[in-house]
């Protein structure tokens, strides 16, 4: 089912003239309701005031609003404080179809849409002055006053989810990350510094991040000039839920901060837009990663069962979702896996990242890993850089198959040729890497790539990190996978030496080179590990990664790809410095 919504921007008590553009366009296109952001009585004349209570003034369609950031004319007050409820907000009506969603509530309306309000500015608990000049300390148990409290931000993160979050302040950091611009405001210096032109809070950025909104709705302030601006953001995806069931849903948010109702700049202050019952299954065009990575954690957490898909060269085999809606088990089914031409991983893609893409063989590629395990600087010390400018890179690489397959044998089932030269590539390429990393480093550091091949996948490819190499020479990265594999109640390791593998498994490599030592040469060190997966059977996709950023000593901060996102600039110079480093082992530039 698809609902038409339209949001209004600080109407100021403007009834009339807002009123009637509103019956207008809902003649046409019958909304099934109107948010008011921002300021909806303020500055209203006695006699427009009077008209809309009494019913002169027709609110065409089903309208909410909150509390804004100026505080309601004492009549309005006095309507609300009558019925407001100051534990789950209200619905109260101030005339046919205008309701009061209170300063602090979640709502579901008639269509089935879930709204959580939030109005006010923030008043700290410590006893700030509230926007009506007086000073008040503890939790905000006033309905209608213009302020709310952090702890009105926190109690807000348990609702669970929202279609639709409105609140009278931004999130702070809604702007990193994106390039979007305002309308309305002339000065090159505004634009750039917007977030310091209005009223932001941290817990607002929490309460995104924990209820991940499919939009979340505000009002702009006006500037020290009087103007007002209309400002979207580019819609922003959100980190594989904790709780990922499989579905492939994917969390996308999209802010709208609305200008002023008949502002002289003409900024939109009016927008329509449409809500469907589905979720999307592949990240839209233009979307960001979410600018609040990492927050959202106070929220209780299960066991995640994997990582997030969303992007080419990300660490999962699939993007498995959690839609909120109890339709996961049914889109599983419902949902064909990607073609080559919206998958993760194919050239095909039109979408494909490609300032990540280092270099392109004959079956196979090597790109850059979205979200590196290692950082930029991990390895500087053990001297992974590009020798021609001394500048340091991860050395997180993802070694894929051009053939679109779940598993490489996949890939030969009309030729097996094709699968085996797949696979001859695919290793030399592991190979070329390996001894990238020990003769730049002058056998500092060692390997371990790993594959999880599974009929389920999309594109089976393998994943390639760094590691100090006497870890993988003396025994401890084996040990490591062995012990996680149990805490983890996963079946055993066993070691391997056949290059084809039958049916569903993991599957990781170990290298390392010894230093030369007492006038002997050093050698080479290395092992295959598999583990057998029963087909169906709940695997952690996450137990590779989790396994090394153990052994980095970089569990805390580095687990989850989604909290490392780097820029598109720190991607391409990571790109740029592994090139360097890798072309003399690099046989795609042979010829």
């Amino acid at each position: 089912m698809t609902s038409k919504l339209i949001v209004l921007g600080h109407v100021n008590g403007k009834f009339t003239a807002a009123f009637k553009k509103l019956a207008g366009l809902h003649a046409k296109n019958q909304f099934a309701f109107c948010i008011a952001t921002g300021n909806l009585f303020n500055e209203a004349d006695d006699d427009e005031l009077d008209a809309l209570l009494a019913g002169s003034i027709e609110v065409p369609v089903t309208t909410y609003f909150t509390v804004g950031t100026r505080p309601f004319p004492p009549r309005i007050a006095k309507l609300l404080e009558k019925t407001a409820d100051a534990e789950d907000g209200g619905n109260d009506e101030v005339c046919p179809n205008l309701h009061y969603l209170g300063k602090r509530s979640v709502t579901k309306t008639a269509s089935g849409l879930r709204i959580v309000a939030l109005g006010g500015l923030l008043v700290d608990d410590s006893a700030d002055s509230g926007a009506d000049g007086v000073v008040r300390a503890g939790p905000t148990t006033d309905a209608c006053l213009p302020f709310h409290s952090v702890a009105d931000e926190a109690s807000l993160r348990g609702a669970h989810g929202a279609d639709i979050l409105l609140t009278a302040i931004w999130p702070r950091g809604i702007t990193r990350g994106s390039s979007s611009l305002a309308t309305g405001i002339k000065s090159e210096d505004a634009q750039k510094n917007i977030e310091t032109s209005v009223p932001l809070s941290d817990g607002i950025a929490d309460l995104v991040a924990a209820l991940r909104p499919r939009y979340h709705l505000t009002a702009s302030p006006d500037l020290d000039d009087g103007q007002t601006f209309f400002y979207e953001r580019e819609g922003f995806f959100h980190p594989e839920r904790p709780d990922s069931t499989h579905s492939l849903a994917i969390d996308v948010t999209r802010f709208l901060s609305l200008a002023s109702w008949g502002n002289a700049a003409k900024a939109k202050s009016l927008y329509a837009f449409a809500l469907t019952g589905e979720l999307p299954t592949m990240v839209p065009a233009g979307c960001t990663p979410s600018p609040f990575l990492g927050r959202g954690k106070g929220q209780k957490k299960r066991k995640p069962e994997g990582e997030q898909q969303f992007s080419r060269f990300s660490q999962d085999d699939r993007g498995h979702r959690n839609d909120r809606s109890g339709r996961g088990k049914r889109r599983r089914n419902a949902s064909p896996p990607p073609g080559p031409e919206r998958c993760f991983f194919c050239l095909s893609n039109p979408n494909l990242p490609t300032h990540m893409v280092a270099c392109i063989g004959d079956d196979a590629y090597i790109a850059s890993a979205k979200g590196p395990l290692p950082e930029s600087t991990t390895f500087a010390e053990q001297g992974l850089k590009d020798p021609k400018t001394d500048t340091s890179f991860p050395g997180h690489l993802i070694i894929v198959p051009l053939s679109h397959a779940p598993t490489i044998a996949a890939a030969g089932v009309e030729d097996p040729a094709v699968a085996t030269k797949t696979y001859a590539e695919m290793t030399r390429f592991r190979e070329a890497l390996q001894g990238m990393v020990s003769g730049v480093t002058q056998r500092k550091l060692g390997a371990i790539t790993w594959e999880i091949s599974r009929q389920r996948n999309v594109h089976v490819h393998w994943q390639f990190v760094p590691v100090p190499a006497a870890l993988a020479t003396g025994g401890l990265v084996e040990a490591a996978f062995r012990v996680e594999a149990a805490n983890m109640k996963l079946p055993a390791l066993e070691e391997s030496t056949i290059d084809s593998v039958e049916g569903d498994y993991f599957r990781v490599w170990i290298w390392g080179e010894t230093p030369d030592t007492d006038g002997q040469d050093g050698k080479i060190v290395g092992k295959t590990l598999v583990m057998r997966l029963d087909e169906g059977m709940r695997f952690d996709l996450q137990y590779g990664r989790k396994v090394v950023a153990k052994l980095l000593g970089l569990e805390a901060t580095r687990t989850v790809w989604q909290e490392c996102a780097q820029t598109e600039a720190e991607e391409t110079a990571d790109v740029t410095a592994f090139r360097g480093a890798f072309a003399p082992w690099d046989f795609t530039l042979e010829g």
